[in-house]
């Protein structure tokens, strides 16, 4: 493969340069982890470097059975070993609560990606599905539907185990055009097409339906339906504490988002993909595609195959397959599946040269490829 010289030194001192926007969904802090600690004493905070990494394996793999394999306390203990960066800082009390010292801690990417698949376990990236929550608490006296703007017991107890697990969640607004199409007693009642129709706005992959009660012995219940890909799945939770009907409804979400979108590689050689994308106009869309694609946690390597007007080809290394690649793709809003076509791509813009050539018979445009994009503005 010849490139065009002087274009491929622009490409490399440039490609760097240019701001990417972030994908939407993309989930911050998955290495990082806050303990609580009694002291900056040195046996105190091996300790904690371990529950700190603890956390950070269930939110890397996605599953929480990591923290119960055989040989996962020798890994606990090298702990110090994978840490990045460390500090001590100091919680504000909350009412009652007394300030409480934390250990934050931010342990090495790719030293815990390489443990993790030296032990066959996934690495779950940053790009995650949205999950749009729609939850009734009724406490024996209202029944109040959250919103995003409440800050009540049972948001703050949901969104504190969503960041422990690394779930992007959204909760309605209740606005006017909310109220205009969904209630209260549509969420009790698990109208399904009512409460679908009310969550297509806020452009979530899936939808979790709650109902949480006190029941007449001060306990609390919890029925819980997940929407997803025109799948329903629904579960129940019960505990003497609200937490303990709403945190396991958390639990529950990983772990069915992880089972499907957490991939463990099977194959001991990369898999070669060619996937092309179309729409690719100047250099800020191609630098757009090419982080996008370096950041998901399933693809190992992206190499450039041809530049040729405003179609990008590229070779995409990977252990987990097409069905996998693509999947994680359209968790994002940076690239839009197309149908695999054989046909040349036609450019929107007037074509002046060359940008990469091959030494082939066959221009790339015209050669199979395993998956075929559009590039989103």
């Amino acid at each position: 493969m010849k490139y065009d010289k002087q274009l491929g030194i622009l490409l490399a001192g440039l490609i760097w340069l240019v701001a990417t926007p972030l994908p939407a969904e993309e989930v911050p802090g998955l290495y990082e982890a806050e303990v609580p600690v009694e002291s900056q004493d040195r046996e105190v905070r091996e300790v904690a470097l371990g529950v700190a990494l603890k956390q950070v394996l269930v939110r890397v793999t996605g599953r929480r059975m990591v923290l119960t394999m055989a040989d996962i306390e020798p890994l606990l203990e090298q702990a110090p070993r994978y840490v990045q960066q460390f500090r001590y800082q100091t919680r504000e009390a909350n009412g009652n609560d007394e300030p409480t010292e934390l250990l934050w801690v931010r342990f090495d990417k790719r030293a815990v990606d390489r443990l993790l698949r030296e032990n066959g376990l996934p690495v779950w990236g940053r790009t995650r599905p949205a999950t749009l929550i729609w939850l009734v608490v009724d406490d024996r006296r209202d029944r109040e539907l959250l919103s995003s703007d409440m800050d009540t017991r049972a948001r703050r107890a949901i969104e504190q185990q969503a960041r422990l697990r690394g779930l992007p969640l959204r909760f309605p607004l209740m606005d006017l055009t909310d109220r205009r199409v969904i209630s209260v007693s549509d969420v009790w009642g698990n109208f399904e097409d009512n409460i679908l129709q009310a969550s297509a706005r806020y452009d979530a992959e899936a939808v979790l339906v709650g109902r949480v009660a006190r029941t007449s012995s001060g306990g609390w219940s919890g029925r819980w339906n997940l929407y997803q890909e025109g799948r329903s799945q629904n579960w129940n939770v019960a505990g003497q504490a609200l937490e303990e009907a709403v945190v396991p409804a958390v639990n529950r979400l990983a772990d069915l988002l992880a089972e499907q979108f957490a991939r463990i590689g099977q194959n001991d050689q990369h898999e070669k993909l060619r996937v092309r994308v179309a729409d690719v106009k100047g250099l800020a869309d191609f630098n757009r595609v090419m982080n996008y694609l370096k950041d998901l946690a399933l693809v190992e390597e992206v190499h450039i195959e041809q530049l040729e007007a405003d179609t990008l080809t590229l070779i995409v290394s990977s252990r987990h397959g097409r069905i996998a690649i693509n999947q994680a793709v359209s968790l994002g809003h940076t690239l839009k599946a197309e149908t695999v076509s054989m046909m040349p791509a036609q450019s929107s813009l007037p074509v002046t040269g060359q940008v990469i050539t091959q030494d082939t018979a066959m221009p790339s445009q015209t050669r199979p490829v395993d998956l075929q994009y559009r590039l989103l503005p």
